[in-house]
């Protein structure tokens, strides 16, 4: 029977137990797996999945192993809501598939799929970070067609997560940021690529004393062919006591978007997408892909943050704007991305925690203003967006019923401005910066 025939023959109230028994098995099979390909009730930790898969190896029958699964599928009763990622069912259900993905024995997963036969949703994880890759998709008569869009995903992993470092205000350490991230990254051996799209500012590439290009980012994005490995460059960093230099590979930013183009131009010349269609094609070339997004949301800004899987937001303690912006960010134009994501049948890209650069000790007088003020956003971002809530990416270790007011931070060190003048990043010169820069990687990515 096919999928279309299973999906009508379901009664409209279908509970879980009916769709893991009439749906789920099919719609796994439909993506390639075998009977003895999967396991129902997998253990992750203390609780269970309610199915992994992996494919088979010659001797290895993964229904009789049950190790190294490859991806987990998390089921629902059709009565719960997972057409609309902002109903509580949804997050309830997703922040419980995500919890199983990101458990120390799923190391070997790298998918997740949610469904209650009604929708389905396809996840990704890379490293600490799951994020969506499709939309919650509607299924009926387009079960077989998703089933096989799915099946091409998993099939076809892309390597790279790619992150646009972002913040509406200026100022907060964007560039300083991306360049040390790479740095960090690269030393712990992962291929690494950084986009300088601030064409304004070229920031990025004058960090490491760099010429701008003249012209072919424009030439890359407006092209249907695959031509951004031509503009790509090796940053190397030497030193006598190293016995291979360091480095990472960089896309420079290209001044004549800026002095022969303007933005409206750039608008009819340049897909929404185009960014990301074009970073596709060497995906598979690297481990992470930074993009240097410019502050405020105009196209560069609103492009870079398209191409992204997830966005990554440096803010200031001392400063009220950057706070205020980041808060806007996320509720205002990272949805605007999403958005424009959908019409072409992705997903993403999510929010990571905001984290504060060059903080402080967390104490003080202008800790606790920062603490205030970050407490009137969160209120006010409630009642103007009808209870969205900020909490979680200001204070990420916080729990209901636990209040922990710690925040991701660089603490400032004289080490990263110094480096600034030196023309590199900070991670490589002093290993003082390399070690903070390595627990933020940690933190968030690792």
């Amino acid at each position: 029977m096919n999928l279309e025939q299973i999906l009508q023959d379901l009664p409209l109230d279908a509970a879980e137990v009916v769709v893991e028994g009439n749906f789920s098995r099919a719609f796994l099979k439909a993506l390639g797996f075998g009977d003895l390909e999967m396991v129902p009730g997998f253990k992750v930790g203390k609780l269970a999945v309610d199915h992994a898969v992996r494919k088979n190896t010659e001797n290895d029958i993964f229904l009789h192993t049950q190790t190294k699964p490859y991806l987990y599928m998390e089921v629902k009763g059709r009565s719960e809501n997972l057409g609309d990622e902002h109903h509580p069912d949804y997050r309830k259900a997703a922040l419980q598939l995500k919890r199983y993905l990101l458990d120390p024995s799923s190391a070997s997963v790298q998918w997740g799929i949610l469904t209650n036969s009604l929708h389905v949703q396809l996840f990704r994880k890379h490293g600490k970070v799951v994020h969506p890759v499709t939309p919650c998709l509607p299924l009926g008569k387009d079960v077989n067609r998703i089933a096989k869009e799915i099946k091409q995903r998993i099939e076809t992993p892309q390597r790279a997560l790619m992150i646009a470092v972002y913040n509406n205000k200026g100022g907060v350490g964007k560039t300083t940021t991306t360049l040390n991230l790479a740095a960090t990254l690269a030393l712990l051996k992962k291929r690494v690529l950084i986009i300088d799209f601030d064409p304004n500012q070229s920031d990025l590439s004058d960090a490491l004393n760099l010429q701008p290009l003249k012209g072919r980012i424009l030439d890359v994005l407006k092209s249907k062919e695959s031509t951004i490995r031509e503009i790509i460059t090796t940053y190397k960093f030497e030193h006598p006591r190293l016995k291979q230099p360091w480095g990472f590979d960089i896309i420079l930013a290209d001044e004549d978007l800026v002095t022969e183009l303007s933005e409206i131009k750039v608008k009819q010349q340049v897909k929404f997408n185009a960014l990301r269609r074009a970073l596709e094609s060497v995906q598979n070339d690297y481990d992470y892909i930074l993009i240097d997004a410019p502050p405020n949301w105009r196209i560069f800004a609103q492009k870079a943050v398209c191409a992204a899987d997830v966005v990554l937001i440096p803010a200031r303690h001392d400063n009220l704007h950057s706070l205020q912006n980041a808060g806007t960010a996320i509720t205002q134009f990272i949805p605007e991305a999403q958005a424009k994501r959908r019409e072409v049948g992705d997903s993403g890209p999510i929010a990571l925690p905001i984290f504060m650069n060059n903080a402080f000790r967390p104490t003080g007088p202008a800790i606790q203003l920062m603490h205030q003020a970050i407490a009137t956003i969160i209120k006010e971002t409630r009642k103007k967006t009808g209870g969205f809530d900020l909490k979680p990416y200001f204070y990420p270790k916080s729990r209901k019923g636990h209040e922990n007011l710690k925040m991701i931070s660089i603490p400032y060190m004289a080490y990263i401005s110094r480096a600034d003048f030196m023309h590199m990043p900070a991670a490589f010169a002093f290993k003082p910066a390399r070690e903070q820069y390595l627990n933020l990687v940690k933190e968030y990515f690792l």
